[in-house]
């Protein structure tokens, strides 16, 4: 049975150490600070990120009935999972594959970003006085 936008997010969120965040202003899921999966806003899909273009296009070529990749995501190591060919074991198997990949990585070390300070007016020295 296809699974629907909702289920997509359930299954995602439900992957241990998952957590939602925004990502490019949209809705997404995060582990270990790294782009998991995010269901497409405007395409009845799953977006997917593996470890490179090569692997991408194997899985492409393997499954064009289940992987797609719009020109938004052709130059990146992503694709498109079809909601339509889905089934819910299918999308945990591969979220759960992908999530022992990040396990692996190096944790993502993020510059941590500062608000910007209200210039406070220059304290007078005592020779200025």
């Amino acid at each position: 049975m296809p699974i629907k936008h909702a289920d997509g997010w359930k299954i995602a969120l439900a992957v241990p150490g998952a957590v939602e965040t925004l990502w490019f202003h949209k809705p997404a899921v995060f582990l270990h600070d790294r782009f998991l999966t995010k269901v497409h806003d405007k395409e009845e899909a799953m977006v997917l990120q593996v470890g490179s273009i090569e692997m991408r296009d194997m899985m492409l070529e393997a499954e064009p009935g289940l992987f797609y990749v719009t020109d938004h995501y052709r130059k990146f190591p992503f694709l498109l999972a079809r909601l339509s060919a889905l089934t819910p074991k299918m999308l945990k198997d591969i979220l759960t594959g992908r999530a022992r990949q990040l396990a692996e990585m190096k944790p993502v070390k993020r510059p941590v970003k500062k608000k910007a300070l209200a210039k406070k007016p220059a304290k007078k020295s005592a020779r200025s006085k």
